[in-house]
């Protein structure tokens, strides 16, 4: 009970104890790998939301088509998909064969990148490093499009559904028959309202992204939170776990609220 009230004690104020392997602060080690665990959970979110909400629209503008039916069963693939087994299948396609994307890490060696933030891709941008900003951005591709396959395929379909009903609502109706431009009216009156479950979901799996993150991580060889995590389980370091657990949960909690 002693060790328990001291250990709550510290981590309230943010003190996690020692790493049992490095030999340093386990909130130091947490907050120098946050960086590139936020901008890879990031990364995820805009790729899911690029893909998702052209398709959860058209899939319900263009409902029961050929396009609706495609749409829809990408989606379910995308949910079945293992984010490791779809890592290594594009690591296989864009780097092995087609060599123009990079397998792991965050930069190329040597694009002298000043750490301001500890974002690669806002310091290549600070810093006006274009060089450094196209070799991030290419570093950040793959782990983003495997970390948010499975999140874009939840909004394709939660938006979908949400702009089915909308569309049968009688005030879309009158938009219409008043002869407003179709553009207009699935965009103005449809979309906006549909959007209010679809920003809900997507607040939830921003928390999932924080936190399931540590198989695409290890996956690419990306050096945030999750992976650390991982390395930390493998050799006993039990304070670093701990303390990055508790992260974990608290911005789990945090993306819901």
């Amino acid at each position: 009970p002693a060790q328990l009230w001291i250990f709550l004690k510290g981590a309230v104020q943010g003190d996690f104890g020692y790493s049992y392997v490095q030999k340093r602060p386990v909130s130091d080690l947490i907050a120098e790998r946050f960086p590139a665990t936020i901008e890879l959970a990031g990364g995820a979110l805009f790729a899911a939301l690029l893909v998702s909400v052209p398709i959860g629209i058209l899939s319900a503008v263009k409902q029961n088509s050929f396009l609706d039916q495609a749409s829809m069963a990408g989606a379910f693939v995308g949910i079945s998909m293992p984010s490791f087994w779809l890592g290594i299948v594009l690591i296989l396609l864009f780097s092995v064969f087609l060599h123009c994307l990079p397998v792991q890490g965050r930069a190329a060696f040597g694009v002298g990148l000043e750490k301001v933030t500890g974002f690669y891709v806002l310091d290549s941008i600070l810093t006006r490093n274009w060089t450094a900003l196209v070799s991030s951005i290419k570093h950040l591709i793959l782990p983003s499009i495997s970390l948010g396959a499975g999140v874009a395929a939840i909004v394709a379909r939660v938006l979908r559904s949400s702009m089915i009903e909308i569309l049968r609502q009688d005030y879309v109706t009158l938009a219409r028959a008043k002869g407003q431009n179709e553009t207009l009216v699935v965009m103005k009156h449809a979309l906006r309202n549909a959007l209010i479950p679809t920003v809900t979901v997507v607040g939830l799996q921003v928390g999932a992204l924080l936190g399931g993150n540590m198989i695409v991580e290890t996956v690419f060889g990306w050096p945030g939170l999750g992976r650390m995590v991982v390395d930390a389980i493998f050799k006993r370091d039990f304070p670093l776990v701990q303390g990055s657990v508790m992260v974990y949960a608290l911005t789990f909690v945090l993306a819901n609220l």
